[in-house]
C-alpha cells in the first residue's frame, strides 16, 4: 500500500473485503478512500464491482493488488505514463510471460469490469488490440497469500533482494 500511495495518484480507493475492519483499521490515517465488498466470498469480480461502483465520472483507473510487496511507486507511475503517451484502452503489466496486476482500464471498460465473475483476464483478452503491455522484471511477481509467503517476503527483503 505505501508504494501506491507514494505514487502520487490523485485518489486511492481501497476495497476491503475479508477482515474489512482490521483492514480499515490497520489504514487508518492514510490518504485513502474506501468501499466496503461484502459480495467478497463470491470471488474477485465482486471487487471490481465495488469499485467501479464507487469510481464515479474517473477517465481511468488502475486495479493492483494490496500485497504486492516489490512493485514500486516507480512501477506504479509508469502505468498513466504509458496510458497518456500511448491513449489505448488498457495497460497491462507482464513480469516475464505472466500477466498479472497492476492494470489500467479506461472508463470506457468500466461495464465490463462490473460484469466480471472472476479477475480481469477475460477483458484483457478481448481487447488485446487496444492492450499497452508493459514488461516489469519477473522478481517483482509477488503476493501473499499464505503466511508463508509473508515469510519468503520478509526474508526475501532481509536479504536485500
Amino acid at each position: 500500500m505505501r508504494q501506491v500511495l507514494e505514487a502520487g495518484f490523485d485518489d486511492v480507493l481501497v476495497v476491503a473485503g475479508f477482515e474489512h475492519e482490521r483492514t480499515l483499521a490497520a489504514l487508518e490515517g492514510l490518504a485513502i478512500r474506501h468501499a466496503v465488498n461484502e459480495a467478497f466470498a463470491t470471488g474477485m469480480g465482486s471487487s471490481f464491482q465495488t469499485a467501479v461502483a464507487e469510481l464515479g465520472d474517473t477517465e481511468a483507473a488502475m486495479f493492483t493488488l494490496g500485497d504486492q510487496p516489490f512493485v514500486t511507486a516507480a512501477h506504479y507511475r509508469l502505468l498513466p505514463e504509458a496510458y497518456r503517451t500511448h491513449p489505448c484502452g488498457i495497460v497491462c503489466v507482464k513480469y516475464g510471460a505472466v500477466t498479472a496486476p497492476p492494470h489500467l482500464f479506461d472508463r470506457e471498460l468500466f461495464p465490463e469490469l462490473a460484469a466480471l465473475v472472476h479477475g480481469a483476464r477475460s477483458v484483457l483478452d478481448r481487447h488485446r488490440d487496444r492492450t499497452t503491455v508493459l514488461q516489469f522484471p519477473e522478481d517483482l511477481l509477488m503476493d501473499i497469500d499464505t503466511p508463508e509467503d509473508y515469510e519468503l517476503a520478509v526474508a526475501r527483503i532481509s536479504a536485500g533482494r
